[in-house]
């Protein structure tokens, strides 16, 4: 199942926050907090230039797996393929890079097969685990394309989430120290509603929990990262610079 992350200066994600973890391995001194500012981008630039990739200071297909050799971080996409575009973008691109997507077609009770199919098919210590699909605010389609109905638990929502939430929950077991979990649908993240519903699913699993907060076209770079500002939620009290900073440090190692 491998396949990278997408991070760039202006991102602030708990993904940034085992980036920045990875370049310290090396001896770059960062302060851990999830914010991919410059001096983040300088360090990556650095680890770039002596292993012929191209400085660019950002970390992508090419990028992500050298800085994270050698340190188990699986990476899980999981893809609602009832509506056919997504199939034919996010799917596609997920497996030109090398991993393979979980595919979740339109049912009932779609979020309860969605988290059988990871729990049946995904490594444990996870890293990083993405939902693709449509969206809204507070809102994220599991199997439901652009919208099955109220009643199914084909999405994760406002109205369904005292159902839903203890289906997610099971999923706790798959993720290791540096787990963290996006959702990469249109708006999932917006106002108090998405607020609400990343914190419960944040506090449910114990791992903090993205999503966008404006449309996601998709497609290309995009099926790997989020386009605009982002909210994250995380367990508990926490902020995102005590959980990043609070995350095991790497062994040191020589990465090639």
């Amino acid at each position: 199942m491998a396949n990278y992350a997408l991070l760039r200066r202006g991102d602030k994600l708990p993904a940034v926050g085992v980036l920045q973890k990875l370049l310290n391995r090396g001896g770059a001194g960062l302060k851990v907090d999830g914010d991919f500012g410059p001096a983040t981008q300088t360090e990556v630039s650095s680890f770039q230039r002596p292993r012929g990739l191209a400085p660019d200071g950002a970390v992508g297909e090419n990028t992500w797996p050298r800085v994270s050799a050698h340190a188990n971080l699986p990476i899980v996409d999981c893809v609602d393929i009832f509506d056919p575009s997504l199939a034919n973008l996010e799917a596609r691109d997920i497996r030109r890079a090398g991993g393979t997507p979980l595919l979740i077609a339109g049912m009932s009770n779609g979020v309860e097969h969605a988290v059988q199919e990871i729990l049946a098919n995904a490594p444990r210590n996870v890293f990083l685990l993405r939902f693709h699909g449509h969206g809204a605010a507070g809102v994220a389609g599991i199997s439901d394309g652009q919208g099955v109905g109220p009643g199914h638990r084909t999405d994760v929502s406002p109205q369904n989430l005292n159902q839903v939430l203890p289906i997610i929950g099971r999923l706790s077991s798959i993720f290791g120290p540096y787990g963290c979990v996006q959702f990469m649908h249109c708006s999932t993240g917006r106002g108090a509603s998405g607020r609400t519903v990343l914190s419960a699913i944040a506090n449910r699993l114990g791992v903090p929990v993205s999503a966008g907060v404006q449309d996601q076209l998709g497609g290309g770079l995009n099926t790997f990262r989020f386009e605009g500002p982002t909210v994250t939620l995380l367990p508990g009290s926490l902020t995102l610079s005590a959980w990043a900073s609070g995350r095991p440090d790497f062994a040191a190692v020589t990465v090639v």
